[in-house]
Parts: C-alpha cells; sequence; structure tokens
C-alpha cells in the first residue's frame, strides 16, 4: 500500500472511506428506526439518501481542503528537501506560504535546508583546499617526473607500464602506458635483475640491481637499475631508471680499438729497430755502406713510429673532445657566471646570442685570466662581451693598460682547471672545445679573444602540458589471455583509420595512410599516436586524392605496407581494436598480412554497430553523425585524413563506453554481442 498509492492518493481513499461510511452508518440507522418503530419507509429513505449524501459531499470538501492546504504542501516540502539533499542549488530558502497551515513544519525544513546549505558551504571550502592542495603536488610530481633527465619507468608486478617521463619516450621508441616492457628492449637481462634483486630480498638485502640491455631495435644500449615499488597502499610493482650507455659503451669500444691499434702499429717499427740495433751490436766490423743501409732502415723505422704516435695522439684527442660534457646556453648566462666569479672587476655586456660549451669551465678559464689580469695592478677598466660572427660566438675580453705577455698567458693556462676538474688543465678544457684564447685588441684597448661555437637559441615558451605519462590505476595483476570478461574502461584500446587507394581490397587497393591513438582505462591517450604514409606501390587515382588529399609525391620514399604494418603491429600489441566501420579498414589489413607476416587476430569493436545498439537503428551512425550528437568537434582540416578520423572515432568511443555502461553492456564480450545482434547493418558492411 504504501509503494502503491502516493501520499494524496492515500488521504483521498482516507476521505472517501470516511464518507461512504458516515453514508452506511446514516443509512443503517434509519433502516434500524424504520423497522423497529414502524413508519413509511419512503421518508427513511428520502432522509438516508439526502443525508449519506451530505455526509459523502462534506467529507470530500474536507479531503479537498486537507489536499489543497496539508497534502500538496507536505509533498512539495519533501520534494524540494530531496532536491536540495541531491544537487547544492545554493542557500536560497523554502517557500513557507504554501505550508502555512503545516505549523512548524515548514520552518523545520528551513532549518534543515539553512544546515545542509551551511554544511555543504563548509564542505566545498574544504574539498576546495585540499583539490588546491593536491593539484600543487600532482604539478609538482608532474614537472618533478617528467623533466628528470634520467628515463623513469613505473611498471606493474607483469611488467607493463603505468608511468614514464620524457626521457624515457626519448630512449625507447614506442613507449606507451599499459605497454609491456619486454616489446621495448630485450627482456632477459632485464629478468635475471629481476631474478637477482629477488634473492637479495630473500636474503634480507636491499638496494637497486643493475642490468644493461639493448633496445628492441638493437640500436641502443640502455644501463638500468630497477628496485621495487615501497610503501602501504602502493601499488605492486618496479622502478625503473635508465640512461643511454651507447656512447659510454662505444667510447670504450674506441679506446680499446685506440690501443690495439697502437699496439700493433708501434710493435712493427719497434722490432725492426730493435733488430738493427742487434746486428750492428753482434756484427761490430760492418763496412760502411752495410751500416749506412741498417742506419736508413732504423731513421725510416723511427719516422713511421713517430707517424704513429702523432696520429694516436690525435684520434685521443678527438675522443676526448667527444666525451667532454658540454651543453646549450645563452651567452648572458655563461658571462653571468663569469661576473659572478670575478665580482665587480669586469664589466659584462648583454648578448641574446646562444652557444655550446661546457659553462663550468668556460667561466673557470675566463676568471682566473682575469684575477691575473687584475692582480698585477696595471689593467683597470675590464670589460666582457660577446658577439655572434659566422658560426661562432667570438667572447671578448677588453680592458686599459698593458697587453698581457704570450708567455704569462700559457703559465695561466697550464694551471689545473679545478679540484673537480681533477688533472685537466685550462689548456686541456680549451682543446676540449676545440679552441684557443688569444691576444687582439690594439695597443690602446688590448684584449683577448676565445671563440665557442654558435647554436640555435632554444625556444622559451614553457612546455605544452603533458598529463598522458601515468596511470596509477591500471590492474596490478596480470589479465588472462581471455579479455571477453573484461570490463570496457579496463581495457587498452587502438582506435584507428586508414585511407586507401579505392574501396576494394579484392580488386587490389592498398592502403596509403594508417593513424591510430590509444586508449587506456578508458582515457584518450593523446600522447601516443601512430601516424604514418604507406607507398601502396601502385598509382593512387585521382578520385581517392580528392577524398583524403594524399598524392602519389607524398608516398614516394615512404615505408611499404611490410614495414608499417609490422611498425603498427608493434602498436597494437594487447589492445582492442577499434574503428568507425571497422569492417573496411580490417579488410584492408587482413589483405596484406601476408606481405606484413603478422596476423591481425585483435578482438573488434565497430563504433557503426555500437551506436546502431544505443541509438535508433535507423539513426544517422556516420561519423560526422555521431559527433554532432556527441558534441565533439573535427576540425574542417582533418576530417577524411587517417589521424583526424582516428582522434574523432577515439572521442566518440570514449563516450560510447560510458553510454553502454548505462545500457548493460559493459564487458567486451558483451559489447561484442550486443554488436552482432544488429544483422542488416552487418550484411551492409560486407567487404
Amino acid at each position: 500500500m504504501h509503494e502503491r498509492f502516493g501520499l494524496r492518493t492515500r488521504f483521498a481513499l482516507f476521505f472517501a472511506a470516511m464518507g461512504l461510511g458516515g453514508a452506511a452508518v446514516l443509512s443503517l440507522g434509519i433502516w434500524f428506526g424504520a423497522s423497529r418503530f414502524g413508519a413509511s419507509t419512503d421518508g427513511y429513505v428520502i432522509a438516508a439518501i439526502i443525508g449519506g449524501l451530505g455526509i459523502i459531499g462534506l467529507a470530500a470538501w474536507i479531503g479537498l481542503l486537507f489536499d489543497e492546504n496539508v497534502a500538496r504542501p507536505i509533498l512539495a516540502l519533501a520534494a524540494d528537501l530531496s532536491t536540495r539533499a541531491a544537487a547544492d542549488i545554493g542557500g536560497r530558502q523554502i517557500d513557507e506560504q504554501p505550508a502555512r497551515y503545516l505549523g512548524a513544519l515548514a520552518p523545520a525544513a528551513n532549518a534543515i535546508n539553512s544546515a545542509l546549505a551551511e554544511a555543504r558551504t563548509a564542505q566545498t571550502r574544504a574539498i576546495a583546499a585540499e583539490t588546491d592542495r593536491l593539484q600543487r603536488e600532482k604539478r609538482l610530481f608532474e614537472t618533478l617526473i617528467r623533466d628528470l633527465a634520467e628515463g623513469v619507468i613505473l611498471c606493474t608486478s607483469d611488467d607493463r607500464v603505468m608511468l614514464f617521463n620524457r626521457a624515457a619516450q626519448d630512449l625507447l621508441s614506442g613507449l606507451g602506458l599499459d605497454r609491456k616492457l619486454s616489446s621495448l628492449f630485450r627482456p632477459e637481462p632485464l629478468h635475471q635483475a629481476l631474478h637477482r634483486l629477488d634473492l637479495r630480498r630473500s636474503r634480507g638485502e636491499t638496494g637497486p640491481e643493475t642490468f644493461l640491455a639493448a633496445s628492441a631495435c638493437g640500436d641502443r644500449f640502455l644501463l638500468g637499475q630497477i628496485s621495487p615499488i615501497h610503501g602501504a597502499g602502493m601499488p605492486d610493482g618496479h622502478v625503473i631508471i635508465l640512461r643511454d650507455a651507447t656512447a659510454d659503451l662505444k667510447a670504450h669500444a674506441d679506446r680499446d680499438a685506440l690501443f690495439t691499434s697502437l699496439m700493433e702499429e708501434v710493435r712493427r717499427p719497434a722490432s725492426a729497430i730493435g733488430a738493427s740495433l742487434e746486428v750492428l751490436q753482434s756484427v761490430p766490423d760492418l763496412d760502411s755502406d752495410t751500416r749506412a743501409g741498417f742506419t736508413h732502415a732504423q731513421s725510416e723505422e723511427l719516422s713511421r713510429l713517430y707517424t704513429s704516435l702523432r696520429d694516436t695522439e690525435a684520434r685521443y684527442e678527438a675522443m676526448a673532445t667527444r666525451a667532454w660534457p658540454m651543453v646549450e646556453l645563452a651567452a648572458t648566462d655563461l658571462l653571468d657566471a663569469v661576473r659572478a666569479r670575478a665580482g665587480d672587476t669586469v664589466t659584462i655586456q648583454p648578448c641574446t646570442d646562444w652557444l655550446r660549451c661546457d659553462p663550468f669551465a668556460i667561466a673557470a678559464i675566463l676568471g682566473r685570466v682575469i684575477d691575473h689580469l687584475a692582480a698585477e695592478g696595471t689593467r683597470r677598466d675590464m670589460t666582457l662581451d660577446a658577439h655572434l660572427q659566422g658560426q661562432e660566438i667570438l667572447l671578448t675580453l677588453t680592458w686599459t693598460g698593458p697587453q698581457v705577455l704570450d708567455g704569462a698567458l700559457q703559465d695561466w693556462l697550464a694551471q689545473p682547471l679545478s679540484d673537480g676538474y681533477g688533472r685537466y688543465t685550462c689548456r686541456d678544457a680549451l682543446a676540449a672545445h676545440r679552441t684557443d684564447i688569444w691576444a687582439s685588441g690594439t695597443a690602446d684597448v688590448p684584449g683577448l679573444a676565445l671563440p665557442l661555437p654558435a647554436t640555435i637559441a632554444a625556444t622559451h615558451q614553457p612546455p605544452a602540458p603533458w598529463s598522458d605519462f601515468y596511470d596509477f590505476d591500471l590492474p596490478t595483476e596480470a589479465r588472462a589471455g581471455d579479455l571477453a570478461d573484461v570490463p570496457l574502461d579496463k581495457l587498452t584500446f587502438v582506435v584507428f583509420d586508414t585511407e586507401t587507394t579505392g574501396l576494394s581490397p579484392r580488386d587490389g587497393d592498398r592502403i596509403v595512410q594508417i593513424a591510430g591513438i590509444r586508449i587506456v582505462n578508458g582515457k584518450v591517450r593523446g600522447a601516443e599516436v601512430f601516424d604514418t604514409l604507406v607507398d601502396p606501390e601502385r598509382p593512387i587515382p585521382a578520385a581517392s586524392t580528392l577524398v583524403h588529399g594524399i598524392t602519389e609525391d607524398m608516398v614516394t620514399g615512404a615505408d611499404t605496407i611490410t614495414t608499417a604494418g609490422q611498425r603498427f603491429h608493434d602498436f597494437c600489441e594487447g589492445a582492442v581494436l577499434v574503428a568507425h566501420n571497422a569492417p573496411f579498414d580490417m579488410a584492408f589489413l587482413k589483405a596484406q598480412e601476408p606481405r606484413i607476416g603478422r596476423a591481425f587476430d585483435h578482438p573488434v569493436l565497430c563504433t557503426v554497430l555500437l551506436s546502431a545498439v544505443l541509438f535508433d537503428p535507423s539513426a544517422d551512425h556516420s561519423l560526422d553523425g555521431l559527433t554532432a550528437r556527441l558534441g565533439i568537434e573535427i576540425p574542417h582540416e582533418a576530417r577524411h585524413t587517417a589521424l583526424g578520423d582516428a582522434l574523432a572515432t577515439a572521442d566518440v568511443f570514449a563516450h560510447l563506453i560510458g553510454l553502454l555502461d548505462q545500457a548493460g553492456i559493459r564487458t567486451l564480450q558483451q559489447a561484442i554481442s550486443a554488436s552482432e545482434s544488429q544483422t542488416r547493418l552487418r550484411r551492409a558492411q560486407n567487404y
């Protein structure tokens, strides 16, 4: 009864029962009086009818008044309180006038509303303060992790990436969230490091484990340290710190090759000289011509030995130059560093050009020279400036007073550069920069010149926001091979699109562009994009070019489907494929599987079929129709490009995931089954 009838209905039934009951009691009383005392029944009947109707009418009138002044105001108060409990509509008071006959009920409702508004205001302030704090920490965390010089990767216990920074992305091609580490570099060294880490932990030892691994393509060697993630409430996994060891290994290899080459080049002339000396010593009475021949041979071998040593010295100097740490910076920053060392002794002229050097070493050299010049007490008004001269930035130090002697300058440069540089002198640092410092200027304004290589100025714009490099909500347990029962918002998707030479792969039409974007944990990852032109190795019809704008000149030199298809297959590893009118795009990929050498056997979802499941099957299920329905904008210049359509389809699919959940379609298998029920559309998609 309570659930079947509303308050007003129950009040109406109550007064109806009261009226009918009163009429029944009146009728029973009249019948009793008539049967007991006797008389004409007509008068009794008429009295009963009039009295009964009067009672019913009175009950109805009172019921209407009760409904108007009690039931409706109570329902209005209840609805108003329910609305204010569910939604924040501000501190506006409830209108008490409709409930004026309910006594203290309306003021009590307003008191509850005021208390609720105050609680909400306090809660909003607390949430805002906590949100600001969390946002500050989040921005600090993102900045620190993103801009670290070394690569940082956080992975789950089954080696899936849940955080990476820009340095790691530069080191590992194809790095992205929810990607397996085994697809990024050779996994054997990592697995061995994990095994050693487990052994150390079983012995109660702590600390990271070091490993050396090659990238998946083999063009880079990475030195890494792996540690377990510690802390209560933290996900189960590991932290990996990476740096590029390719140059270091090459430097070691070059030094080994240099030493081996030196030994081989020195051994022969040294042996020849030793043999000739032994002959000369053992046969003292050689004739003059023979002795002259041995002496000439010794001179040739000695000359060859000197040449080998000079070549080795030059090669070693080149190796040392490559190894010297250098950075790009504004010339003004370098000049400011010199002024910080020299103080008021020197005046600095600002310069907006950029150069490449070791700023600490150059500042130390110039600072030392300025100190020596000032210490003699004969020079004043020293000025240091920099200006662009061809491909170099020329640093010029001038003063008033006598010119510096070259011998004194060379003595200053022969001194150690700094305690932090060990045995290296100022001269060594200049040699590593492939430059020198020399006297310049005029007799009236003498000076010193030091050229350094110029470089292009770095951008002064702040880096663009980049929040797609971590997701701590990734499942930390390994997924089973069958993804059928996994919720859609927990899966990894690659939403892709292709542009082709025509509409029929059976008739030889081929792909000219492939683009895709990843969706991980229900979020479109704008930083994880695949986009490439493909040489179809056949002409592109003009009619097709009118649609997608790709000409034969544009694909000349591009990868063929063999290479591009393998790269795209790697990009799609472990993902569910999604496309708008997916059978069309899949037909082209399937047709090229023999050339690609990979099978595209991933689960596939089609946004056309999913749209038909959610909306009326006769509605507009085109990409333009879906984006218009869901409020998604596609830039005109991006329409009918593989990347533009893939990005639009990804936004559409991200919306569809939420709508499918509301419709009770939550897992991959449920989405596939619902799509397969659209038989009419599926027949139309037969390519």
